[in-house]
């Protein structure tokens, strides 16, 4: 074990072999806590060990801090593209009866909550506490739409694209000036994607699919567990952390407020505190910037990230045939939209999902996914924001509406 805390010691991880898979890992401890039982930090697909060394340098001073990348996440660059998270949770198993560790608790991050959440339901005897952030148990099929749109811009070889996508769309950025870091944060994440070599398109291309396909989470874990939301994350929203957090029956739920899916970067300190005092069973109801909702069902008005208004104008759907399908946008926001169209049986309807909207009255195109329809002439669709010049001219127009139209629902 170390307790060096350099950009070196991040950059060259320990490598494992576990059967046929490789585990990369640091440790970190001091001699005062070393027979405390450790925490095992998972970060997301995103995450470095680097970008994790505030959370292992202020946890160490408690316990024993290992940070784990699995097969395919993180800076592990081995393939893993037929793993499945029971799988992933098996690995970690086997990983940590190599290291002789019978107890740990964990921090499972966004992508590997879900390897987090299913270690704990299998192997409960191994697991002292859980803490999850960015948890839900399968993504809403709006998101899962714009993930497989994702994996096409990488298929074609649009980085760029695919880039500015994950930002605009898989993070909150409509809420950035409510968001005090997202504008470093946010800009960090965008170059690094934009630096992706082949095998990170690969493993990131396994990942995204592995997510689209998660459809539930198993059976609950009996632990005590923590599961922490951004304020405004709409990838994983505070409704759905709630939900996975009431089917644990030791769950506290917290929100972490001005910040989105990218909680544990925009307001570092604040999360790495929480962790320590959930795992030395100090309070958390009076920490700055945290409100803990113990209440055992969710506030309605909260439910849904952002208002929709009214708008009841006259649309045209463009499919790229030359055919303009007329449309009637009842309701809009900076994510989506609701339409009917009394054209329900038409061609276009039936063969593609991907349109582009044009908003005649206001010169505005946007393209669009529609995800969800109804017998009845209405549809649901969700808007691919792809460039942020495009997406900031979209949101003056949304603003636009919002000051001379009723907000239909929140949605």
């Amino acid at each position: 074990m170390t307790n060096v805390f350099d950009r070196d010691t991040f950059e060259n991880p320990l490598m494992m072999r576990v059967g046929e898979w490789q585990v990369n890992y640091l440790s970190f401890t001091k001699p005062a806590n070393a027979h405390k039982t450790p925490v095992i930090l998972l970060g997301g697909a995103f995450h470095t060990f680097s970008s994790l060394a505030y959370e292992a340098e202020n946890l160490s001073k408690d316990c024993p801090v290992y940070l784990v990348d699995l097969p395919g996440l993180g800076g592990n660059k081995q393939s893993a593209n037929d793993l499945a998270i029971e799988d992933y949770a098996v690995i970690l198993k086997n990983f940590l009866d190599n290291l002789g560790i019978d107890r740990a608790s964990f921090v499972a991050l966004s992508y590997s909550s879900a390897i987090g959440y299913t270690f704990a339901s299998l192997f409960p005897e191994r697991t002292l506490k859980l803490i999850l952030g960015g948890a839900t148990t399968k993504l809403r099929d709006s998101v899962k739409h714009l993930l497989e749109e994702s994996l096409h811009l990488l298929a074609v070889n649009e980085l760029e694209r695919f880039a500015s996508g994950i930002v605009l769309n898989m993070m909150n950025f409509s809420q950035r000036h409510n968001i005090s870091s997202s504008g470093q944060v946010h800009q960090n994440l965008y170059k690094n994607i934009l630096n992706f070599t082949d095998s990170d398109i690969s493993r990131y291309k396994a990942n995204f699919a592995r997510l689209i396909d998660q459809d539930g989470l198993p059976r609950a874990p009996q632990c005590p567990v923590l599961i922490i939301s951004g304020e405004f994350d709409n990838f994983t929203t505070p409704y759905e952390n709630f939900q996975v957090a009431r089917n644990c029956p030791q769950s506290t739920y917290v929100v972490v407020k001005g910040t989105d899916h990218l909680a544990s970067y925009e307001k570092t300190d604040v999360v790495t505190r929480l962790y320590r005092r959930y795992f030395s069973d100090q309070p958390l109801n009076r920490m700055k910037d945290v409100e803990v909702l113990e209440n055992e069902e969710f506030p309605r008005d909260r439910i849904r990230m952002e208002p929709r208004y009214l708008l009841n104008d006259v649309g045209y759907l463009d499919s790229g045939n030359g055919v303009f399908v007329p449309v009637n946008i009842v309701d809009i926001n900076n994510f989506g939209c609701r339409l009917y169209t009394s054209f329900k049986d038409h061609n276009s309807l039936k063969r593609t999902q991907k349109f582009i909207l044009h908003i005649p009255g206001e010169d505005m195109q946007m393209n669009m996914i529609i995800f969800k329809q109804a017998d009845n002439g209405h549809y649901r669709g969700i808007f691919k924001h792809q460039t942020f010049e495009r997406t900031k001219v979209f949101e003056g127009f949304i603003d636009k509406i919002a000051l001379t139209c009723n907000s239909a629902y929140a949605a």
